[in-house]
Formats: structure tokens, C-alpha cells, sequence
């Protein structure tokens, strides 16, 4: 797999945050048992799961921990859409981690009330081998590694913090920039949800009742605080050109 469809499949990843995983059912043993899983990536793009253990896919996770997941954007044309097929091991993670705990809320709002049940946790996905779909004649396979290699040692994670809240504060009109010149959407507020190597999200509201969520892709990755910003600044000028 060539290394451009490689970074275009984390690119993809990043992108979105539905999926369909699939285990190894207890109950029926030797059967896949398959569930709606909404996920939220970390900085080394692995998807989060915050999953309770009553659920079924978790007892099953529990007693085989690999696992398969499908990430698709869209429900239009899955079958024209791109869609990349994950498949690792689930390993538990720390709920009370105030970073990813952050992040994750940004992403999805409405888990908040799961923080606060006991039989809710994190589990993250160590992806070994992956299968990616851009399009016609455009996939193939290749191993987790390619999606995460270099950002090992990358500290984007350690700002994204201070990133966001930088550019709420003080860099609003760029943000409204960013959504006029790049999706066509003139919003009232913008607020920076995420950063990854990858892009950025921000969601937007124009007026009361309109409210949604675009993404925004940098052309080469980051992977710190002053790549990122680098980045950011590049932007500005292209919306001001």
C-alpha cells in the first residue's frame, strides 16, 4: 500500500466518528457479534471506546479482546463511500484520564452522564492490521503502524489544551474564516473542538437552530505546538488571499 492512500486512510479515520464493532460472541461461540460504536480518536489515532461492561460486546472483548471496527462517514452510499476496516486488540484505559476525558466530551456531548455511572470505561484500540477503501481501483492493506508511526514521539497531545483555547479566545474571526473560505458556511460562532496531526474540527452555529461540526485538513502533518501553529497561520493567509 503506498504511503499516500496510507496517510488518506488517517486522514479518514480522524475524520469521523462512526463505526460498527465487531467481537467474538461469548454466548455463541464462534460467531461475530457486531454493535454500533461511536468513537472518539486519541492523538496516536487510535479510536476511544466508552462502553459499559453490561454491554454485550463488552463481556465478549473481555474474554477475547481482538477486535474488528468498521469506520464509515455517511449512510448514503456505503457502498460508494470510503470505509476503512480496523482490526486489534481492545485494551482498557484509564475513564479518569482528564485529557482524553476532555476530548472525548468535545467530540460527544451527550456521553457525559455515562462518566458518572460506575460500569462505564475507556477502552482504546491497538490496531495491528487494517484494510482501506478509498474507492474504486483506490485500497488495500496494510499494518496499523503506517497510521500512528510518526506521531510516537509527538507532543501535540500535551497543547491541544492551550491550542483550543487560544484560538476561541482570541482568534474567533479566523475560525469564521476558516468556515467561509473552506466549506462556504457562514456561521455566527465557531468554536475549535480538536486538533490532531491531521486537522482540526470546529463547530459552528448560525443563529439558534443551526449547529454543525466541519473538518479541516492541514497539507502536511503536526505533530507539535509550533507545527500547529505554523499551520493554523498558513491557513489564515490562505483565507485572506
Amino acid at each position: 500500500m503506498s504511503v499516500a492512500l496510507a496517510r488518506e486512510a488517517r486522514q479518514f479515520l480522524l475524520s469521523t466518528r462512526h463505526a460498527i464493532l465487531s467481537t467474538f460472541s461469548v454466548k455463541y461461540p464462534d460467531y461475530p457479534f457486531g454493535s454500533v460504536a461511536p468513537f472518539v480518536c486519541n492523538h496516536q489515532a487510535e479510536p476511544i471506546l466508552l462502553i459499559s461492561t453490561l454491554a454485550e460486546h463488552t463481556k465478549n472483548m473481555l474474554e477475547h479482546p481482538k477486535v474488528s471496527l468498521l469506520v464509515f462517514s455517511g449512510a448514503e452510499d456505503l457502498q460508494a463511500n470510503a470505509r476503512l476496516t480496523l482490526m486489534g486488540e481492545a485494551v482498557a484505559c484509564d475513564k479518569q484520564d482528564v485529557a482524553l476525558r476532555a476530548r472525548y466530551l468535545r467530540y460527544l456531548p451527550q456521553a457525559s452522564t455515562y462518566f458518572d455511572m460506575h460500569d462505564f470505561s475507556f477502552y482504546r484500540i491497538k490496531i495491528e492490521h487494517a484494510r482501506y477503501i478509498a474507492g474504486f481501483g483506490r485500497m488495500g492493506w496494510f499494518e496499523g503502524e503506517a497510521l500512528n508511526q510518526d506521531l510516537t514521539h509527538a507532543s501535540l497531545a500535551e497543547h491541544e489544551a492551550g491550542i483550543l483555547s487560544h484560538m476561541n479566545a482570541d482568534h474567533q474571526h479566523n475560525l469564521l474564516q476558516y468556515c467561509r473560505h473552506v466549506h462556504r458556511v457562514h456561521a455566527d460562532n465557531a468554536e475549535m473542538i480538536g486538533i490532531d496531526a491531521e486537522g482540526f474540527d470546529v463547530r459552528y452555529h448560525q443563529g439558534e437552530e443551526v449547529e454543525g461540526l466541519l473538518r479541516f485538513q492541514f497539507e502536511t502533518p503536526v505533530t507539535d505546538a509550533q507545527s500547529a501553529r505554523v499551520a493554523l497561520v498558513a491557513m489564515a493567509k490562505a483565507c485572506q488571499a
